[in-house]
């Protein structure tokens, strides 16, 4: 009777024990379910603060970094609509900036290459004007003009200009004119303008009077 009562109890206890312990894993499983949602939700929290600082951002952050943090938001695949309209938003400020970055590169590179352009024809016209023989000026001619679509193009220069309107001297070419810094030794003109073929050859060029 006494050993029945014994195993009774201890399996009363058992059970106690069973019911506390899984009702303790419950509470454990419910905490780290709140947790891990909690954790969820700041990281929604911050990625939206993120998205909203590439959009709004006035110049404290450059292309590069913007991209790298909008990358790191995609990676996460946040099923948040708000966080999926600040991706789309984010998106097209980025393509803003990179189209405005691409066309300030373009606006650098065809200064620069005027800027190249403009000084290979200045040293050009100063080394046949300044050559010590015919012979030495004949190839600096040979030389200069490599820069022009052909010893054909025109030369056009500038004797006076007032409200926009410009009077030519008589029209010459880059071979005739290149022919006569030759003979006379001297060049005092300056470039006003020239234009460019796809080649990137002078096709026409303006000097005036200094």
């Amino acid at each position: 009777m006494k050993k029945n009562l014994f195993r009774v109890g201890v399996i009363i206890f058992s059970f106690i024990m069973f019911s506390l312990s899984f009702s303790g894993c419950k509470s454990k499983q419910k905490i780290a379910q709140d947790q891990s949602e909690s954790a969820y939700a700041q990281k929604i929290e911050q990625a939206k603060r993120d998205l909203l600082a590439i959009i709004n951002d006035q110049g404290s952050m450059n292309l590069d970094e913007k991209e790298y943090r909008l990358n790191a938001i995609k990676q996460e695949y946040f099923q948040d609509q708000e966080v999926k309209d600040l991706i789309a938003r984010a998106d097209d400020a980025l393509t803003v900036l990179r189209d405005e970055q691409d066309a300030k590169t373009r606006e650098e590179s065809e200064k620069q290459q005027q800027y190249v352009f403009h000084k290979s024809i200045l040293d050009g016209f100063n080394a046949v004007a300044s050559a010590n023989s015919f012979s030495q000026a004949n190839l600096h001619i040979a030389q200069a003009l490599k820069l022009y679509a052909s010893g054909d193009i025109p030369v056009l220069i500038i004797i006076s200009q007032e409200n926009g309107v410009k009077d030519y001297d008589r029209p010459t070419t880059i071979k005739k004119y290149l022919e006569y810094l030759k003979d006379v030794k001297k060049f005092d003109k300056g470039i006003e303008s020239f234009m460019l073929d796809n080649n990137g050859k002078i096709t026409e060029i303006e000097l005036i009077k200094k």
